[in-house]
């Protein structure tokens, strides 16, 4: 008996191994055409996730693109007040359109603190701090103020002009590479 329970036992699992080994014995199951069919279904279903996908991350960097754009055109404006002023030895009087840009620049680093619009800001208020005096001809010549402590004063100008410029070509990169 022992034998005849062994052989049946055999019998019934055998056409399972064959279907595990890959046997070439007709199967019951799915048909060949059915499963291209689901094949080319999920196929067809990736690639539209992914253009999906594709077309949200293009939505939303357009949208941030739009959101920071006033920021990158701020940055612009400071760029050419930065280049006049360059051009000549800077007075408090002069300083009136960067004082309206560097309260701007603060509006724009509390809506985006993530950029660094706060260091063009320490930046500029470091340049308004080597402005030349009031008349500084007149007190020049009324030797108030040596000629040597005013030429430091302007280099000091140029070098916090240049220091400016990098930090809003930082911002303006940064900008660009999240922009793209």
């Amino acid at each position: 008996m022992h034998c005849i329970a062994s052989q049946l036992v055999k019998n019934a699992y055998r056409p399972r191994i064959r279907v595990m080994l890959g046997s070439n014995t007709p199967q019951e199951g799915f048909s060949s055409t059915w499963t291209w069919a689901a094949v080319i279904s999920l196929i067809g279903l990736v690639v539209s996730i992914g253009f999906t996908v594709y077309k949200l991350r293009k939505r939303r960097t357009a949208e941030k693109a739009e959101r920071l754009r006033p920021d990158y055109n701020l940055l612009d404006e400071v760029a050419v007040v930065l280049d006049k002023l360059a051009d000549m030895p800077a007075q408090k009087s002069d300083l009136g359109s960067l004082n309206e840009l560097r309260t701007r620049v603060k509006q724009a680093e509390r809506r985006s603190p993530d950029l660094r619009f706060g260091d063009i800001v320490a930046r500029i208020d470091v340049y308004q701090k080597t402005v030349l005096p009031d008349c500084f001809g007149k007190k020049l010549s009324g030797k108030r103020t040596t000629l040597e402590e005013l030429l430091a004063l302007s280099r000091q100008q140029g070098a916090a002009i240049t220091e400016i410029r990098v930090a809003i070509d930082a911002v303006q990169a940064e900008i660009d590479r999240r922009t793209k």
